[in-house]
């Protein structure tokens, strides 16, 4: 044990006896009960054993003991840790001191030490020495502190320039005159100064315009703009519409931003939103008048609102008016044909104009007839019936004069024009529809100019299997094929002593749509003729042909005719140049060789495509005629042959039945008709004769047609 223990150990023992107990006395009761022993040990000194953990401070702080020992001596040579003792200066610390002093009191007796410490002088502030080189700033600019100094003030009265002070980094955001805060720390200590700026608003160049060119959709359209920042400006005004129409919105700049003349204030942005297009739907797209039906409605459904209106193509066929979004279609005076009903759609309050297009057809087709009762005595003449029941005759001209016929203004009659083409003169034939019907001993032929249930084409214009289709129109020549040239020419004289397949030849080399007339230009001639005239008699009720002479002359005799039906004969009983419908010499001067039918021991054979002409094959054979003048026909009920109708009896005379004579013979197939400058009363627009192959007479002529292709 050493002194120290064995001095402690007799001081407890001391206090035990005093107090009369045997506990033992733990070392933190110690200084205590030593010092409550009446006359005992006495505090002699203090000695700061362990510094404190802080001996640096900066003045104005307090001293802090923490970690400081101070150890009392005691008369009888022991030493204690003391507490309580006191610290001068208790205060602040100014600067300059050097150590403080601790004091113990105990006993009535006091004992001092010193603590060596060190005072710094403490930052007291900042001011800006020198302001920055830059103080004017625009927004969105940051701060720089170039130039700048700072110096700093502390509590011992000095001062110094200092560096590592901090400024903002952020960019200026809000324009005008303001400070920015300086920052300087030291030691702890932190101070502050402001420097002035004036921070002015950035530019914007361009005023925004509307982006793009939206339409009409029934839905909100949002404005959408070109140079538009939000950043820098705010929208106002109207934004966000539905309708077409303008609007206005307004862009007005942010806090940091300014228009380039300086101003801050609304601009504003003009944007549109623009109709959407139009439509038009029309229901029915077409519509069809006739007997039954005079007016029509169609339905219009357009898009938006716009006024409709509607215009027809042709008014003497279509009348229209409008309601609401209903167009009714009228006939007028039920004239057949086709107009174009245009509906127009106005502009609207969101949609554009627009229109469409729906076709009338006009079908009031009128049906011409004449009808024969042969039941008796057979007259040629017959009687007027559907449209043409309260017709006059026709009046032929006479010695080229003047004429007149109720069919002038009608289809297709009145389309019998002269026309200067490839093949010299020729005579235009319009498209029409017939149908022959026979119930005993009546025999009935109703014409329309438009298609009707249970007509056909014309046997000219009919699909004929050539590839060209149905024609709406062909040609036949208006003369007899003229010498050599084989056109029809005025002036010439006509082309004879040939055979059928010879004229057939060089009519043809005349262009790949000309051929040699045929059985089919034969009826489509003589149908028109007979409902226009209702008598099968053409000689009386025209002109008996041949020629007054009786020898054959030129061609033309009749172009001097007024009129395009008659007689150059004084009379229309005496000898004459005829025509017909602008058709010259029918039945005089001199006969046409008659192609697409010939003529054999099983009977008459037809042929409709002209590519398959021939003097005695390609026929379809329609029934065996009878020869002699016709007193009763057949009507072939082959399709398409509907038209070749031939001699079913023949007792028939110049005054009765047809007085144009028939004739046929097996081993000659080749027929021909017409009349020719002999002066008979056989021959006539319904004359029929026959010859051989190689037979060329210098009576018979022939006489071309042409099949125009339609346009593309």
């Amino acid at each position: 044990m050493s002194v120290q223990e064995t001095k402690l150990a007799a001081i407890a023992d001391a206090i035990r006896d005093r107090d009369g107990t045997t506990v033992p006395i733990l070392a933190d009761d110690f200084p205590e009960r030593i010092r409550a022993i009446p006359g005992g040990i006495e505090l002699q000194s203090i000695a700061i054993t362990a510094p404190p953990a802080k001996t640096s401070y900066l003045a104005g702080e307090v001293f802090d003991p923490a970690g400081m020992v101070v150890t009392a001596a005691y008369s009888n040579g022991a030493t204690l840790a003391a507490t309580g003792y006191a610290v001068e200066p208790s205060g602040p610390l100014a600067d300059g001191v050097e150590a403080v002093t601790v004091r113990y009191t105990e006993g009535g007796r006091s004992a001092a030490a010193t603590q060596p410490i060190t005072v710094v002088h403490r930052l007291t502030g900042i001011s800006i020495e020198t302001p920055p080189a830059k103080t004017e700033y625009q927004a969105g600019e940051v701060f720089d502190p170039a130039g700048m100094a700072v110096l700093a003030a502390y509590s011992d009265g000095g001062s110094a320039a200092v560096t590592g002070y901090t400024v903002p980094t952020e960019a200026f955001a809000v324009p005008g005159p303001q400070t920015v805060a300086v920052t300087y720390t030291e030691n702890g200590v932190t101070a502050s100064a402001s420097v002035s700026v004036t921070v002015a608003r950035l530019v914007i160049e361009t005023v925004p315009s509307q982006s793009g060119s939206p339409t009409y959709t029934g839905e909100a359209i949002t404005l959408e703009l070109e140079n538009y920042d939000p950043a820098q400006l705010t929208l106002g005004g109207t934004t966000s519409a539905v309708n077409a129409g303008e609007y206005a919105a307004t862009v007005t700049p942010t806090e940091s931003w300014q228009w380039s003349d300086g101003t801050t204030g609304a601009k504003p942005v003009v944007w549109t939103i623009g109709k959407a297009a139009g439509s038009v739907s029309l229901s029915p797209a077409s519509v069809t008048l006739d007997k039954d039906h005079l007016t029509a409605e169609i339905q219009v459904a357009r898009a938006g609102d716009g006024a409709v209106s509607a215009v027809s193509s042709d008014t003497g066929v279509a009348a229209v008016s409008v309601s609401g979004t209903v167009v009714t279609v009228s006939s007028v005076g039920q004239a057949s044909g086709t107009a174009t009903v245009t509906v127009a759609v106005a502009e609207g309050s969101n949609h554009l104009a627009a229109s469409g297009m729906a076709l009338v057809t006009a079908s009031f087709v009128m049906i011409y007839g004449v009808e024969w009762d042969w039941t008796d005595s057979g007259p040629t003449k017959g009687t007027r019936t559907d449209a043409a029941a309260f017709f006059t005759d026709p009046v032929p001209a006479v010695n080229n004069g003047t004429g007149s016929s109720p069919f002038d203004g009608i289809m297709p009659w009145a389309g019998m024009v002269r026309e200067n083409r490839a093949g010299g003169v020729e005579v235009k034939e319009p498209k029409y529809w017939f149908k022959w019907t026979k119930t005993g001993k009546k025999l009935k032929l109703q014409i329309a100019a438009g298609p009707v249930d249970g007509f056909h084409v014309d046997p000219v214009n009919m699909d004929r299997g050539d590839g060209l289709g149905e024609l709406d129109f062909s040609y036949i020549g208006r003369y007899h094929c003229a010498t050599s040239t084989y056109k029809s020419e005025t002036n010439k004289a006509q082309q004879v002593s040939i055979t059928k397949s010879t004229a057939r030849t060089k009519i043809h080399s005349l262009g790949a749509n000309f051929w040699q007339i045929d059985f089919a230009q034969f009826w489509y001639v003589g149908m028109l003729y007979l409902v226009e005239f209702a008598d099968w008699n053409g000689q009386t009720a025209i002109g008996y042909g041949c020629s007054a002479g009786g020898s054959k002359e030129n061609n033309g005799k009749t172009d001097a005719m007024q009129y395009h039906t008659g007689t150059t004969a004084a009379n229309r009983t005496t000898y004459g140049y005829t025509q017909y419908r602008n058709i010259e010499g029918w039945w005089d001067n001199v006969y046409d060789w008659m192609d697409g039918c010939y003529y054999n021991n099983n009977g008459l054979n037809v042929i409709k495509n002209p590519n398959q002409f021939s003097d005695n094959a390609n026929g379809v054979l329609v029934g065996k005629p009878v020869s002699g003048r016709p007193s009763d026909f057949t009507i072939p009920t082959q399709s398409g042959l509907e038209w070749a109708l031939f001699p079913g009896a023949a007792s028939g005379s110049g005054t009765n039945y047809v007085p144009d004579v028939w004739y046929f013979h097996g081993s000659s197939p080749c027929l021909f008709h017409g009349g020719s400058y002999g002066k008979s009363q056989n021959s006539g627009p319904f004359c029929v004769n026959f010859d051989g192959t190689s037979y060329a007479g210098d009576y018979i002529g022939c006489r071309l047609q042409e099949r125009p292709p339609k346009a593309a």
